[in-house]
């Protein structure tokens, strides 16, 4: 993904991933990333997807109570998947 971009917070137990995808496409890879890899992890984010016009949005990923880290390899693996940058 060219144009995509990767925002992460983290505290303590809450981690935020935020990912802006400039098409139709780039939303489809990234939601077909994030259930593969929510089944390999088996977790259960809270998972929100913010339309901003037409193809352009936000898919923000959270993790609240981690208790267990397991945001950090999914993070990680989901940002390589995609091949993003972060900020």
């Amino acid at each position: 993904m060219k144009k995509c971009k990767a925002h992460i917070a983290m505290e303590e137990r809450y981690s935020k991933l935020e990912l802006d995808y400039d098409s139709l496409e780039e939303k489809k890879l990234i939601c077909d990333s994030v259930n593969d890899l929510v089944a390999k992890y088996q977790i259960s984010p809270q998972i929100t997807i913010e339309p901003k016009e037409v193809g352009k949005g936000e898919y923000v990923i959270e993790f609240h109570d981690d208790y267990d880290k397991k945001a950090g390899p999914f993070f990680e693996e989901l940002i390589e998947r995609l091949g993003v940058s972060c900020d």
